[in-house]
């Protein structure tokens, strides 16, 4: 972890309007709470089995 990170809080804002006080940040700067969405699958391997979720076999569902 680089130095300029360590004590530093995460800084963001909570449902009170708070700062938020967690001092776990990751390497990357972002904390485990507030550390933002997923981007994706980057590889080609993850971004096709990606596409495939959600087309299985049609099925008889019953309501």
């Amino acid at each position: 972890m680089p130095r300029d990170l360590i004590g530093l809080t995460c800084g963001a804002r909570t449902r009170a309007g708070t700062p938020c006080k967690l001092t776990a940040i990751y390497g990357s700067g972002r904390c485990k709470l507030h550390g933002g969405l997923s981007t994706g699958p980057t590889s080609a391997q993850g971004k096709a089995r990606s596409a495939s979720n959600g087309r299985a076999q049609k099925t008889k569902r019953t309501p």
